[in-house]
């Protein structure tokens, strides 16, 4: 006959409703009666259902994640990992959902605040206007940010410090010698992706410390293409607008890895030569930046997902967090794909 929670208690030699707060973790429990409680589950190979859990608990013990852009992408699936490895062993499931286009982001907030089956929400690397901010707050559950702008809304947020990242970048670049450095933005919707509009606005900031104008330091967009067009499509592009510019770029930040390997190709089938005519520097250190040998600004999306978790049970729990909002820092990782500019070499 399958145990009960009654032969747990019997065993234990405490209540059925101890028992029940022991194994959900709940911390009016002494140490001592836990452990207890714990040993006789495991002797009678009894494990609390999470039905039962969720309904003693009155918690759904579900969090929902929002990602911009589809989970498989790198960040969006290491983030995920990331909340799975800290929510699933405490008991919860995690509910991931996606959004690619605006109309998708609309049509998601307008039915949000009548969601009541999730106890949290992470939403990570998304840009919210003034509109899914009011819908958020209708909810009135906790909302954790990953890859936000920090206290710009939700109860937490973890991020990279996109200041620190852009500065090292650039940096580096002028330090190489190039006097005329692009930045390419990737080509999900600006007005969605967070990390996107960020990083574009800071480049323009820190090029403007290091003496570049507009024309020698220009931004070179993709953000009108669809999820349907093709890196190699973009990149294609995007290489014939570089080359058709007054001022032609020596070197280019690009916004993400992915983004950055397509340029390469696309440059070096036009017969431009990567490094020797143009540094190019990626973001994220993805796995595919080392197998290219990519100069890249690394971020940890990983680890963004365990903190976003552990606030997030923080918060579930009542506990007041010390530091709601955090960012990391950026590290540089020197490849081959930076040099010297041309005739410095």
């Amino acid at each position: 006959m399958k145990p009960t929670i009654a032969d747990v208690a019997q065993l234990a030699g405490v209540s059925q409703a101890t028992v029940s707060r022991a194994l959900r973790g709940v911390d009016s429990v002494t140490p001592t009666t836990r452990q207890k409680v714990l040993q006789a589950a495991e002797q009678l190979h009894f494990t609390l259902s999470k039905h039962a859990s969720s309904l003693a608990s009155g918690k759904n013990m579900r969090v929902m994640l929002l990602t911009s852009g589809k989970l498989n992408q790198w960040f969006n699936a290491n983030v995920l990992q990331g909340i799975y490895d800290v929510l699933n062993p405490a008991g919860y499931d995690i509910a991931p959902s996606y959004i690619i286009t605006q109309q998708d982001a609309i049509d998601f907030f307008r039915h949000l605040p009548n969601v009541g089956n999730v106890d949290a929400m992470i939403i990570a690397s998304f840009q919210v206007d003034n509109q899914m901010r009011a819908y958020l707050q209708q909810t009135d559950i906790p909302v954790i940010g990953v890859d936000i702008p920090a206290q710009s809304y939700g109860n937490a947020s973890i991020g990279i410090d996109n200041v620190d990242g852009m500065r090292k970048a650039v940096q580096l670049l002028r330090s190489l010698g190039h006097s005329t450095i692009g930045f390419v933005t990737d080509y999900m919707p600006a007005d969605m992706v967070y990390s996107t509009v960020e990083r574009a606005h800071i480049f323009e900031q820190v090029a403007q410390e290091y003496g570049l104008d507009q024309r020698h330091a220009p931004i070179i967009s993709l953000s009108e293409y669809d999820h349907f067009t093709s890196n190699e499509q973009i990149a294609n592009e995007l290489v014939s607008r570089i080359l058709g510019l007054e001022q032609r770029p020596t070197a280019l930040c690009v916004q993400t890895d992915a983004s950055a390997i397509a340029v390469i190709k696309a440059l070096r089938n036009q017969g431009i030569r990567v490094p020797e005519d143009m540094s190019v520097v990626g973001f994220d250190d993805a796995d595919i930046a080392d197998i290219a040998d990519l100069t890249t600004l690394r971020q940890d999306p990983y680890a963004m997902g365990v903190i976003a978790a552990k606030k997030t049970l923080d918060l579930l729990h009542g506990v007041e967090l010390a530091h709601p909002h955090e960012l990391l820092p950026a590290r540089i990782i020197l490849r081959s794909t930076t040099q010297l500019a041309k005739g410095l070499a």
